[in-house]
């Protein structure tokens, strides 16, 4: 009977959802602080929100290609593609969740949402190997 692979060093996508998520606490107080600096208190809480409902999107992303790699090739495609769809949903139903709030501000929630996402998505690019001998994450002591 062959064993399911349940370490994250077996789980790539997860390795590297892990450090967005990590660069994006990291990196996303810059652009929230900015948002509040601009439009006050709503930008600031425009702007979390969005920060925050981008790191679930990323960590549930790697969370249904870690669960569904496992069950098959077919199942993998069928998540990648439904789960785009869930995870859209999911942001648009935030989105009219709290629109009419007296808090929310659309326009830095927006540039968060955009700006985060590609920003997120550049940045870790950098720290992707391209190699089979370590998928996922580089190394620490690999040349960039």
């Amino acid at each position: 009977m062959a064993e399911q692979p349940a370490a994250a060093e077996e789980a790539p996508e997860r390795a590297i959802a892990v450090d967005m998520v990590r660069r994006g606490v990291i990196g996303g107080p810059v652009l929230v602080g900015v948002c509040a600096g601009v439009w006050g208190f709503g930008g600031l809480w425009s702007s979390g929100y969005a920060l925050g409902l981008i790191l679930f999107n990323f960590w549930l992303a790697a969370s249904l290609i870690t669960w569904s790699v496992r069950i098959s090739p077919a199942m993998l495609m069928a998540g990648v593609m439904g789960g785009y769809f869930i995870r859209l949903g999911i942001l648009t139903g935030a989105y009219f969740l709290v629109r009419n709030t007296g808090w929310f501000d659309a326009l830095p929630f927006v540039i968060t949402l955009v700006a985060a996402h590609i920003v997120l998505l550049v940045w870790e690019t950098r720290f992707v190997s391209m190699s089979l001998a370590y998928p996922g994450l580089k190394p620490q002591g690999a040349a960039q």
